[in-house]
C-alpha cells in the first residue's frame, strides 16, 4: 500500500511499509484501539494553489477526522472513545517534544483489518491532505 503524495505530503507522520506489514501480519485478533498523540500546526499547511482557506492545524485535522469517522465509517467502523486536549504534564519533563502534545485521541476499530481497509480506501487517502496540513507531528500507538 503506497501513500498518495499530496503537495503537502509529510512522510514523518505516515507509517513505513514495514510498520504496515507488521500490523497486517502479526497483530493480534480482535478489536484494537489506536492512541493518537497530536501536535497541530498553528496554521494549516495546504499545498500551494489548493484553494483551501487559511485555517488552524486543529481545524484541518478535524476535516481529516471526519473522513475516518464519517466518510468511510462503513469500512472503518471507527468509534472515537476519547478526544481531548492535553492539559498538564503530571509525570515527565514539561516542554519537551516527548510531552508537548495538543490533543489525544483514542479510536476503537473492530479489528486491524478494519483499520487497514480504511487506510486503503480512496476517499480516506484523499483526506490525508488535511492530516498533512494540520499535523506538525504525531505518534500513533496500537493498544488492546
Amino acid at each position: 500500500m503506497s501513500i498518495p503524495h499530496h503537495g503537502n505530503h509529510d512522510a514523518s507522520i505516515d507509517p513505513t511499509r514495514d510498520q504496515v506489514r507488521t500490523l497486517r501480519d502479526s497483530g493480534r485478533d480482535g478489536q484494537v484501539v489506536m492512541l493518537n498523540l497530536l501536535k497541530f500546526r498553528e496554521v494549516a499547511c495546504y499545498p500551494e494553489g489548493s484553494g483551501e482557506p487559511t485555517i488552524s492545524g486543529a481545524a484541518a485535522y478535524a476535516r481529516y477526522e471526519h473522513a475516518f469517522t464519517e466518510t468511510v465509517s462503513a469500512i472503518s467502523c471507527a468509534e472515537i472513545v476519547y478526544k481531548g486536549a492535553c492539559e498538564q504534564v503530571f509525570i515527565g519533563m514539561a516542554g519537551t517534544p516527548e510531552t508537548d502534545w495538543d490533543a489525544v485521541l483514542l479510536v476503537r476499530y473492530p479489528s486491524r483489518q478494519h483499520f487497514l481497509a480504511m487506510m486503503a480506501a480512496p476517499v480516506y487517502r484523499d483526506a490525508l491532505v488535511h492530516r498533512y496540513a494540520g499535523l506538525a507531528r504525531t505518534v500513533l500507538i496500537q493498544c488492546g
